[in-house]
């Protein structure tokens, strides 16, 4: 079932949306170059600038991550589980990003990671509209869904030491590893259940798996450059994995037609 809505107020409502993907730029208020800046070529590296680059990208982070979630789950709902595939990718690549950047130590490389989210942002903001305009989905109900998620992440995040800013911890990539594996087993299973044969995905799962003791390792050493490293390795991983999961179902959606189509013979 598809919901339908005026055109205009679809546009309007979906540009609000949107835009709320985009962390926004903040204009100064003063004309910068009456600010006094230090000439220290380290300024932007002093400890404190550091943590506090970091504390407002986890929140932002942590924030986009509820709206993507609750978007992909209508764009889910409003195209029968067909549509959700490209955004999911990027939500991935987005988080895979920002939860490395608690080991980096210099604005330079959060700055480049810094981007990289923006550019993310920005991609999954165009694929939405593109999902939503073509399944004709409804962007009153898509904040919903947004809704309910965030009350849903902090029911979830309640009891957690960083609360709501769980990208915050140098642990978040683990945490978000051991997240990943437990939503790809639920996969797993439920495709198992309808049926299709998951040797290949398993294996594949199971190679991301192994890449566990590498992202370990790089948060003992606190080597950002060993974590991206392996990060690398997980983001082909990982596309293959929901490319081969997007065609077992896509498989599995045509021999439910066709038994259908043979059971009014």
């Amino acid at each position: 079932m598809v919901f339908s809505i005026p055109k205009m107020a679809f546009r309007a409502g979906i540009v609000v949306v949107l835009l709320m993907l985009i962390a926004p730029s903040v204009s100064a208020a003063v004309d910068p170059d009456t600010i006094p800046r230090s000439t220290a070529p380290d300024h932007a590296d002093r400890p404190e600038a550091i943590l506090l680059e970091k504390t407002h990208i986890a929140y932002v982070a942590c924030d986009q991550d509820t709206r993507m979630n609750g978007i992909i789950r209508y764009i889910e709902i409003i195209s029968n589980g067909t549509g959700a595939y490209r955004l999911r990718q990027i939500r991935d690549d987005y988080l895979v990003t920002a939860s490395t950047i608690p080991l980096m130590q210099t604005s330079a490389e959060i700055g480049k990671a810094r981007d990289s989210l923006g550019a993310s942002a920005r991609e999954f903001s165009d694929e939405t509209q593109a999902q939503m305009l073509l399944f004709n989905g409804s962007a009153t109900r898509m904040q919903a869904c947004i809704r309910s998620m965030a009350n849903a992440s902090a029911v979830r995040n309640a009891d957690s030491p960083d609360g709501a800013l769980w990208l915050k911890s140098e642990s978040s990539r683990l945490v978000l590893f051991n997240r990943e594996s437990t939503d790809r087993k639920r996969i797993i299973a439920d495709l198992g259940k309808q049926g299709a044969n998951t040797t290949l995905i398993r294996n594949i799962s199971l190679q991301i798996d192994a890449q566990r003791p590498n992202i370990q390792g790089a948060l003992m050493n606190k080597s950002s450059e060993a974590l991206q490293s392996t990060n690398v390795v997980i983001k082909d991983l990982n596309r293959e994995f929901r490319s081969t999961v997007a065609d077992t179902r896509a498989a599995l959606a045509i021999a439910m037609k066709r038994d259908a189509i043979m059971a009014m013979k």
